[in-house]
């Protein structure tokens, strides 16, 4: 059978090429646009698995952040199981909605740790519509989730310049994200997420070096030689989110120790 070559010129559809050459449809681009502009409006959150930094201190396993779409500001909880994420998100929450804010909407992926009927419940005694993603389209919570490894990069980044061990990663990234919110992005326009939500430039003065080296001196009945050091070797880095408090890795003895300035 001869097939005439002006029907290849028109267009159709091959229904054997369809799904043996399927591809899933682009995520799309107009989305950003959609974007609020509004402070507490729309928080959205993810969890992350940090299973080759164990164990971390307190046996830290996982990671929660709750990321304010409007300002870019970003919460951040070391966890020990998925499961603590939902009373952190109601613990927020709560704090948010007692200081006066507005809350819309709040988006997550499928996961068990977010869609329960606890938090569902809590979300609909409040007027917040809660919006988890679709099964396997994270680009639905695009934002913490590719959040989730611009952070992690950082923190990694920190940790190696400074010689930490994997055991102080939940530390390490507190502070890159006390970090993050006080640097300029430009998704606000050069504003910084704490200036956007707070209404206040940060002080970035008295911001300390991950990895600072000092020194702390031990009192004598604490030396069990005359030839023991009289100090051991720290390594510090400030938190900036916490009342400015020095956070100090004592090396010799392998514990946190804090340090209100």
């Amino acid at each position: 059978m001869e097939i005439p070559a002006a029907l290849f010129k028109k267009k159709f559809t091959c229904l054997s090429c369809m799904p043996a050459k399927g591809k899933v449809m682009s995520y799309k681009a107009s989305a950003a646009g959609k974007r609020t502009k509004i402070n507490y409006e729309r928080p959205t959150s993810d969890t992350c698995d940090m299973g080759k930094f164990l164990p971390g201190l307190g046996r830290m396993r996982y990671f929660q952040l709750i990321y304010d779409e409007g300002s870019r500001y970003k919460w951040c909880f070391p966890l020990k199981s998925k499961g603590d994420a939902n009373a952190n998100t109601i613990k927020l929450t709560t704090e948010l909605l007692a200081a006066g804010h507005r809350i819309k909407s709040f988006t997550s992926d499928g996961g068990g740790e977010f869609v329960n009927t606890e938090l569902k419940l809590f979300m609909e005694a409040r007027g917040i519509r809660f919006d988890p993603t679709h099964p396997y389209t994270p680009e639905g919570n695009a934002l913490v989730e590719k959040l989730n490894g611009v952070l992690v990069n950082k923190m990694r980044a920190a940790m190696y310049a400074a010689d930490f061990p994997n055991t102080l990663w939940p530390e390490v990234l507190q502070y890159i994200v006390d970090i993050d919110n006080m640097s300029p992005t430009r998704a606000l326009k050069g504003k910084t997420p704490s200036e956007k939500l707070l209404g206040t430039v940060p002080n970035v003065a008295k911001i300390r070096v991950c990895g600072l080296v000092g020194f702390v001196f031990v009192v004598k009945a604490k030396r069990s030689t005359s030839c023991v050091p009289r100090r051991n070797q720290l390594c510090c880095w400030g938190s900036l989110a916490r009342q400015l408090d020095i956070v100090c890795f004592i090396c010799e003895l392998g514990r946190l120790s804090r340090l209100v300035t």
